[in-house]
């Protein structure tokens, strides 16, 4: 009987594993043969004229489904049922928009325009762009547009539209700075200070050793916080913004070396919303000189 007992325990653990086996199989495939493809681009009329579309795909087996976004962002947004195919022979998609699923328009649903198109993937490597062209229908079949689409990757079209954007973001505060006045160079030494009159809340100081760097530190402190400690000063330009308090902010600059050239010898600018004043601190060992921000 415990031999029987055995034999079946064994057989009943074999058969487990089997099915085990089976289902995780299973589920490799259910989960590997699905792609999904997000793209982000513009239809290219034929009449010269542009829109905004997007679409977000599931391919299973050659079947996809999914849906398409047009006038993103606008007051005509809208939202439609994506369905068709997709042939991996030539890597290619045969898709139509067969339903509103939702939009921001006001007009009636029998001026929609339901787009039918065929593309496929372009580019080598990982620069793969899905191009093609499309003709668009009413309902009753008529047609109402035509032309080429070309669409990118979401995420890497996003990624190259945030470099740019960041690109024109530094483009328009260096034109800001080089619009700003900028004031004559103030040379502070030990024991020197310096009151400036202040227009903006915040405040944005740069520091640098604008000679040959001799391995001058400093101290800066702004309204008793130390903000940089014992800072060696290089050619390239180290950047500080602050929150001013009202009425009187005190900025300290205090030489902890003289480096291989004395005096400590430092640049500073402070760039208000329209005014750069230039400062030259020129500091013996342990001695300090003040700039004072009243807003």
């Amino acid at each position: 009987m415990q031999c029987i007992a055995n034999t079946l325990f064994f057989n009943s653990f074999v058969y487990m594993k089997y099915l085990i086996t089976f289902l995780l199989l299973l589920i490799g495939n259910i989960t590997f043969s699905q792609n999904t493809f997000s793209y982000l681009g513009t239809l290219l009329l034929s009449n010269k004229t542009s829109i905004s579309f997007s679409l977000e795909l599931i391919e299973q087996k050659g079947v996809v489904n999914g849906y398409s976004i047009t006038n993103i962002g606008l007051e005509d947004e809208t939202k439609s049922e994506i369905s068709g195919l997709y042939f991996k022979s030539d890597k290619s998609f045969q898709l139509q928009e067969t339903q509103i699923l939702s939009t921001k328009s006001e007009a009636a649903i029998n001026t929609f325009c339901y787009i039918n198109m065929t593309l496929s993937f372009k580019g080598k490597f990982g620069s793969k762009r899905l191009e093609g062209d499309f003709t668009g229908n009413f309902l009753d079949s008529t047609q109402c547009a035509s032309g080429k689409i070309i669409l990118m990757e979401k995420k890497k079209l996003e990624k190259k539209i945030s470099k740019i954007k960041k690109k024109i973001e530094k483009q328009i505060e260096e034109e800001k700075l080089d619009s700003t006045q900028i004031l004559q160079t103030q040379i502070l030494k030990d024991g020197d200070d310096f009151t400036i009159n202040w227009e903006s809340n915040k405040l944005k100081l740069f520091i640098w050793d604008a000679n040959k760097e001799d391995g001058d530190k400093i101290q800066l402190t702004i309204n008793g916080n130390i903000i940089l400690d014992d800072f060696e000063t290089k050619n390239k330009r180290k950047k500080i913004k602050y929150k001013l308090q009202d009425e009187e902010n005190i900025i300290e600059i205090k030489a902890t070396n003289l480096g291989n050239s004395p005096p400590n010898t430092s640049r500073i600018e402070l760039v208000d919303s329209k005014t750069k004043y230039p400062i030259i601190t020129q500091l013996t060992l342990e001695k300090s000189a003040i700039i004072k921000v009243i807003k």
